[in-house]
């Protein structure tokens, strides 16, 4: 009886071997096309997209209505035409900066973003502006305040139009709202597809708003945006998803899969709750660098033996990285409350579906290449070339951002 040939494979990874397979040319053509594939992706992992993201908290008080907006500075600057900022480290002349282009700065905002009560304009005075520190990224803190007419009761409604399609930003953009107006509150989500939100006495009974003050808020569409901004963060985060497809290219099947899974799951969803809840606060100067190296460390052990015994403990402390990572896409200023944890389990379901998505795609297709002779070049090829870009992120995030305090 003959002794069927054993199927190409090192603890998960393909056996290494040299002489024809190294005379692929099939396989060198593959080992190219992903050497391009993730030298293209390099450039995003610097970024979460954080240049294009920002945060506004509304409060009222009475007729007048309190707006905390936080932006990515230079693409504002770009937005409201502010023209080119001196190279400049110091954080006092980015806001020395703003302030000398304030009236240009106020009219660009009253032009974007607009505060009705009942159909009536509530005007807007910009008040301090200040800079703040986000993902290694310079972002511009602007308050304004609206005073709108008679008692402040009826149904607001606000129109975000900050770095629209007309600003020519280059880039889509998104915003999180946290609100509390006319006697309702919620969280939401400005993008591209969004940009109005209703709220008070009008919108809820119409079923456009939120629930009252401190209630979850459970409609439909606010959670679909909370899961498609959880969807965009990890699938627009490029170390989330290289990290992923280490940890793919090193399984050995499909049981082996859905471990590493579960912990990377369980891993970076509590510390994104703890970290979003404020009970957990670690500086994205160290978080971000550790990330990378995450990246690193998997690509050697692929490289050196594989899938080790280790694995799923160590894939749970990378998890509960990326978790403080994923934390820094969602800003809220209150403690915990209903809304929160609808919105908190709305984006997390958008992250486990985009992962659920990367692991779909790649995959299948990582196990019809073992089949192929030239398997273990690619899987050492790819491995490598992740492992090289994970080190240059690690160098890039060591470095000093654009601003200082």
């Amino acid at each position: 009886m003959t002794t069927p040939t054993p199927a190409p494979g090192h603890r998960g990874a393909p056996r290494r071997t040299t002489g024809a397979r190294l005379r692929s040319v099939p396989g060198a053509v593959v080992l190219v096309l992903a050497g391009l594939l993730l030298a293209w992706s390099a450039p995003a992992a610097s970024a979460h997209v954080p240049t294009t993201d920002g945060t506004s908290v509304i409060r009222q008080d009475g007729a007048s209505v309190h707006y905390a907006l936080e932006l990515d500075y230079d693409t504002l600057t770009k937005a409201a035409g502010l023209g080119t900022l001196p190279r400049t480290t110091k954080d006092a002349e980015h806001l020395a900066f703003l302030d000398a282009h304030r009236a240009q700065l106020a009219t660009y905002l009253s032009e974007r973003l607009t505060l009705t009560l009942d159909g009536s304009p509530c005007p807007a005075a910009l008040g301090d502006t200040g800079i703040v520190k986000r993902q290694r990224f310079l972002y511009a803190r602007l308050l304004l305040t609206y005073r709108c007419p008679g008692t402040g009761s009826g149904e607001f409604t606000v129109r975000y139009g900050v770095f629209s399609e007309a600003d020519a930003i280059g880039a889509e953009h998104t915003n999180m709202v946290d609100y509390e107006l006319g006697g309702s509150g919620g969280s939401d989500v400005f993008d591209t597809g969004h940009r109005e939100l209703k709220a008070g006495r009008s919108a809820a009974a119409a079923g456009r708003g939120a629930p009252p003050s401190g209630g979850p808020d459970l409609s439909w569409a606010s959670t679909g945006r909370f899961v498609s901004l959880g969807l965009e963060h990890i699938l627009g985060g490029a170390d989330h998803v290289l990290f992923l497809v280490l940890l793919l290219l090193g399984a050995q099947g499909w049981r082996s899969v859905v471990r590493l899974a579960t912990s990377f799951t369980l891993a970076h969803s509590v510390t994104l709750a703890l970290a979003v809840l404020g009970w957990v606060d670690v500086p994205t100067e160290i978080v971000e660098p550790l990330i990378a190296l995450s990246i690193v460390y998997v690509a050697v052990e692929n490289i050196t033996r594989g899938e080790s015994r280790q694995r799923v403990l160590v894939v749970f402390g990378f998890g509960l990285l990326h978790g403080l990572g994923f934390a820094g896409a969602l800003d809220f200023t209150d403690g915990f409350s209903g809304r929160l944890l609808v919105s908190l389990l709305s984006f997390n379901v958008g992250i486990e579906l985009g992962q659920l998505a990367v692991v779909l795609a790649a995959f299948p297709l990582i196990l019809l290449a073992r089949r192929r002779s030239w398997s273990a070049l690619v899987h050492i090829g790819a491995a490598a070339a992740v492992g090289l870009i994970g080190l240059v992120w690690f160098v890039e995030r060591l470095l000093p951002p654009g601003g200082s305090a």
